[in-house]
Formats: C-alpha cells, structure tokens, sequence
C-alpha cells in the first residue's frame, strides 16, 4: 500500500514537471519569433537627440524622402507619392525612393538599402570618432567625390559644404540650422529634397535651398 502511494506521488510529479516543462518551452519558442520592435521617431530621439540625421557624408537625413517616407506627416507623405520632378540634369525620377524608409544614417535603427552599404558610412564608422566624414583628414576623398559625381544629383553637391560647416558649427548646431533651413518658409512644414513647393500651403521651396 505504502509503495502504492510512493508510485502515484512519483506520476503526478512527473506529469506535473512535464507539463510546465511543456509551458516553458512554448513561451520560449513564442518569445524567439516575435520578431524585435521597431524603434519610433520618438524613442530613437529620446536616445540620440537628433544628431542621427546629420548623415557620414553630410547629407542631411531629415530632408531625405526615405527618411520622411517613415516619419513625415501625412501631407509629406502624400506629396512623395505626388510629386511630379522638375525636368532638367541632377534632379532624379519621382519614383526614384519608392518603397524606401529609413530612420536616418546614424540612427542605429533601419536603413535604406543603398545606406546599409554605403561605403562612405562604413569607412567613417570604421575609422572617425563620431562616425563622420567632417574631422577626416582624408577629406575630400574619393569615397565622396565619387558619389558627389555619381550621377550628379544636386543634393549631393552640398555634401563638402555641409562637412565643412559641422566642423565650424558643430553637429549639433548644424542639425538645429538644417532642420529650419528646410521648412517652407510660409508655414513651416518640413520639405524634402526635391520638393519644389510645400506640401501644406504650396509655397515655393525656400530661396536658401538648392535651386531645381
């Protein structure tokens, strides 16, 4: 009888071990393909501030279609899917960025493809203290007029000023200047690039922007 006891005692342990053995291992299997959170806008600048979107190159990630594509307003948004590019050499195809989002060159969070292995930013990140080209005593190598030539796309034109204006200003500074350097200059939406009106009220892109 006592052994009778001992062997049912011994079943429900085992059954009862086995069962939240069972538990565990589906939690863990749920918790591995979850897949990871995308950072927001919002939390990626709680970390970093908005120096992220001084780019390795000196572009100025906020101004970048890709970039708005994932965090504009959906007036920006509406006006990628809408704009229509000004004829003329160095201004790419509406259509040039479709399908891209990014959250800026040293955001730490997802990148355009083209970004990702860009050899500009891995370099710098490889080889500069705060991952730009702008304190680079190679500069300006041929990482960088390469692609400044590479099609001649206007925006590229301003990457060596902008490096050489980071290290007068300070990134810092440079953001917060580039940042109000790119809104309409009648309500103050953010513009992209190649916008060559706001979105909002359709003003004319600002005088201190690039001419399309």
């Amino acid at each position: 009888m006592e052994f009778d006891n001992k062997e049912q005692m011994t079943r429900r342990k085992f059954v009862k071990g086995a069962a939240g053995a069972t538990f565990c291992c589906a939690c863990f299997s749920l918790s591995c393909s979850t897949p990871p959170k995308e950072n927001s806008k919002t939390e990626i600048e709680e970390i970093k501030g908005k120096e992220h979107l001084a780019a390795a190159c000196g572009t100025y990630c906020g101004a970048c279609p890709a970039y708005i594509a994932k965090h504009g307003t959906d007036e920006q948004k509406q006006l990628l899917q809408q704009r229509k590019s000004a004829s003329g050499p160095g201004i790419p195809p509406s259509n040039w960025m479709d399908g891209l989002v990014c959250d800026g060159c040293l955001s730490g969070g997802q990148l355009a493809a083209h970004c990702q292995r860009c050899n500009i930013r891995l370099h710098a990140l490889n080889t500069q203290e705060n991952s730009r080209c702008s304190n680079c005593e190679e500069l300006p190598c041929n990482r960088i007029t390469n692609l400044i030539n590479m099609g001649g796309y206007l925006h590229r034109k301003e990457y060596l000023p902008n490096l050489e204006k980071m290290r007068e200003m300070g990134v810092e500074q440079w953001v917060k200047y580039e940042e109000k350097r790119w809104l309409c200059p009648k309500c103050g939406l953010p513009m992209s690039w190649y916008d060559n009106e706001c979105a909002r009220c359709g003003e004319p892109r600002s005088k201190d922007l690039f001419s399309l």
